[in-house]
């Protein structure tokens, strides 16, 4: 046996698979395939493979196969790039569509040069594709660009929210109908928005006042157990028992009793019924729980508007100005800037009051965090949405 395969040999039973690789590879084009198995065990070797083969046909199976290894552990983007520099495009073409690159396969298809038709049914493919996905902004622009089909085109920004594009599209190819459907689709949307932020204004309250209930009883129990010399550590069963009784009702918007709460911590529910109940309650808050506090703490910063709201908000107000419905986009800014307003201030109140073992009624009260905020905010980024002309 020649002297390198030995040493090929050794390496592989040490594991020292680098080694191994460097003396397979030397031992010439006989032994490709080894190298070949042995650089698919251990998909690391890759890189060093295509380092040390320089023939073409031999790096491009080399690539194909690394390809092959990103596809299989589903990292589609690694996988058409690397099918790409071996010139393997159906591959590239599939592993784009699978990570939902439109413009990727799009771009493919016509390195292939598949025919007219053939680009047209790939398109309205990947628009059914991207709807389903939850991308109809990316579907509206094969349906305009590819597939010249401007009514689909429309109702998937309309479905998008990109209430601008949708309208300039419609005027573009001066289509009255479907100027008239982003009229009502907006005009639906702003009604329904103003109801939402109404109802998150209300929830705002409700959980901002069922924080400042169980923070406020919490502090009466450690006051209690304080002036009574005692630890928590130190009650006996009975009084552990009692108090968590007691405590489990503390929400503010729970009715438990100490009986019921009695009942339930008794429970001989088999452990089944135990997950399956935590899994249901999962990302609840649970009235009386040691998290609770800071649940509703959390819970009110996840309240905020995301970019992607604020980015809606904006395009709908330009849409409904545009459309000549400036008293419908200025009570939708105005709603909209009261919830976000009031949110910012029930979580500053929160963070505040966290950090106090007194509650003061009269001091930790919404309506005096608001100007606040209002002032420190007024020319912050977060309001960037905001339309003077409707302030």
């Amino acid at each position: 046996m020649p002297i390198v395969l030995m040493r090929y040999n050794i390496d592989l039973k040490l594991q020292r698979f680098e080694a191994a690789l460097q003396h397979i590879v030397s031992a010439g084009d006989a032994y490709f395939e080894d190298s070949m198995i042995l650089m698919k065990k251990n998909p690391q070797l890759f890189p060093s493979g295509l380092q040390l083969i320089t023939d073409s046909v031999k790096r491009n199976q080399v690539l194909e196969a690394w390809g092959d290894h990103f596809s299989s552990i589903k990292c589609f983007e690694d996988a058409a790039a690397t099918y790409l520099c071996c010139s393997c495009l159906d591959k590239g073409l599939k592993a784009y569509r699978e990570c939902g690159n439109w413009g990727g396969v799009l771009t493919v298809a016509g390195l292939i040069k598949l025919g007219k038709e053939e680009v047209l049914q790939l398109a309205q493919e990947l628009c059914d594709e991207l709807q389903a996905l939850g991308k109809p902004g990316d579907a509206a622009k094969i349906a305009l660009e590819y597939c010249a089909d401007v009514n689909a085109g429309i109702n998937f920004l309309v479905s998008a929210r990109e209430w601008e594009e949708a309208l300039r599209t419609a005027f573009l190819h001066r289509r009255d109908d479907l100027v008239l459907e982003v009229r009502t689709a907006s005009l639906e949307c702003a009604s329904s928005l103003v109801s939402e932020y109404e109802e998150g204004l209300e929830k705002v309250g409700k959980y901002l006042t069922r924080y400042l209930g169980v923070r406020q009883r919490r502090l009466l129990l450690v006051a209690k157990l304080q002036s009574d010399e005692r630890s928590i550590n130190e009650l006996d069963d009975d009084t552990a028992s009692e108090t968590s009784s007691n405590f489990s009702g503390m929400s503010a918007y729970t009715l438990g009793t100490r009986k019921g709460s009695a009942a339930s911590i008794n429970s001989r529910a088999s452990t089944k019924a135990r997950d399956m109940r935590r899994q249901r309650n999962r990302g609840k808050i649970r009235a009386g729980s040691p998290g609770e506090e800071m649940g509703l703490v959390e819970h009110l910063k996840g309240m905020s508007l995301t970019s992607g709201a604020k980015r809606e908000l904006k395009s709908l107000l330009i849409c409904l100005v545009m459309l000549q419905k400036e008293d419908i986009a200025r009570k939708l800014q105005h709603v909209a800037t009261n919830f976000q307003l009031s949110q910012m201030a029930a979580v500053k109140l929160a963070d505040e009051a966290i950090s106090n073992d007194t509650i003061n009624e009269h001091f930790y009260v919404l309506d005096n965090y608001i100007p606040k905020i209002k002032e420190e905010m007024q020319h912050s980024e977060l309001f960037s949405w905001q339309s003077k002309v409707l302030i």
